[in-house]
């Protein structure tokens, strides 16, 4: 079975999807790291030098090799927004999507910059969080057969409901 875990960067999703493998025995793997190492460079770079179509062109080649496979599988923040992921997703009976507000996004996030979209801004603000959960929420919404609000709890509980989610 495949666990897929979507949401917002900065929603725990491979903090706690790492752990909640880890304490199930089952593999871990990270859509944004499958697309680092067939490139051999960082997501962010790859991000900053050939642009978003054809990180998201990877991604997709990434998602589609993982479905079916074995274990978590922690997605980017924009995976959502390609139709075919969405369809791979939602064929899958475990999607679950990690909650969390824009505000508890920015602390999250910090001043990093090495995220994907992130490489050329400034920190992510509020507002720009806000404005991206408001063009994912619906298509979250769509693919996720479970949700976990991720604001008020740390990454070991969210890993603790993956787990039962995936004994379930």
């Amino acid at each position: 079975m495949t666990l897929w875990l979507v949401g917002m960067m900065g929603s725990g999703k491979t903090t706690s999807g790492e752990l909640a493998a880890s304490r199930l025995g089952v593999p871990f793997r990270d859509t944004d790291e499958v697309v680092a190492e067939r490139m051999g460079c960082s997501v962010a770079q790859l991000w900053g030098t050939l642009g978003e179509a054809t990180f998201r062109d990877l991604e997709k080649v990434a998602l589609s090799s993982l479905a079916g496979a074995e274990g978590i599988v922690a997605t980017g923040g924009g995976v959502v927004l390609d139709e075919d992921n969405r369809r791979i997703l939602s064929e899958s009976p475990s999607v679950v999507w990690l909650e969390a507000s824009p505000a508890v996004l920015e602390t999250r996030i910090g001043s990093t910059s090495d995220r994907p979209g992130l490489v050329s801004s400034e920190s992510p603000t509020v507002g720009f969080l806000a404005e991206l959960l408001d063009q994912r929420f619906p298509l979250y919404t769509e693919v996720a057969s479970h949700r976990i609000m991720t604001d008020s709890i740390d990454a070991g509980a969210v890993a603790k409901e993956i787990e039962d989610i995936w004994k379930a």
